[in-house]
C-alpha cells in the first residue's frame, strides 16, 4: 500500500512540475478590446452571437457547464 501511495505522490508532483513549465502566450491590451465572433444557441434553443454585446462599453460573461 505504501508503494502505491508513494508512486501516486511522485506521479502527481511530476505532472504538476510539467504543467507549471508551460509557455504562456503574450496577449496585448488591443487583443482584449475586441469581442471574438461567435454564433451559438442558448438553453432555450435561441441563436446568440456577439452582436448582443454591441454598444456596451464593458461586458462580463459567466460561462459554466455541468459534465
Amino acid at each position: 500500500m505504501k508503494k502505491i501511495i508513494s508512486f501516486m505522490l511522485i506521479f502527481i508532483i511530476g505532472i504538476s512540475a510539467v504543467g507549471c513549465g508551460a509557455k504562456k502566450e503574450k496577449v496585448s491590451l488591443e487583443d482584449l478590446k475586441v469581442m471574438p465572433k461567435f454564433d451559438l444557441k442558448d438553453v432555450n434553443d435561441k441563436k446568440v452571437n456577439n452582436e448582443i454585446f454591441k454598444g456596451n462599453k464593458l461586458t462580463m460573461i459567466n460561462i459554466w457547464a455541468t459534465g
